[in-house]
């Protein structure tokens, strides 16, 4: 449960930070905040994959 706990407090934070409107409300500055998280996403799980806390 603690490997996916940075994704889900992530995604609420991102769903707020929409959701409350604090982005300007263009979808192309929601699309590329979007990508932007998913691509931070995706590098955490890669360092993760490759440096796995349990050993190092």
């Amino acid at each position: 449960m603690l490997y996916w706990l940075p994704r889900v407090c992530l995604f609420l934070l991102v769903g707020a930070v929409v959701g409350l409107g604090v982005l300007p409300a263009t979808s192309d500055d929601i699309a590329h905040t979007l990508i932007v998280v998913i691509l931070g996403l995706g590098l955490f799980s890669l360092t993760l994959h490759v440096f796995p806390p349990e050993r190092y």
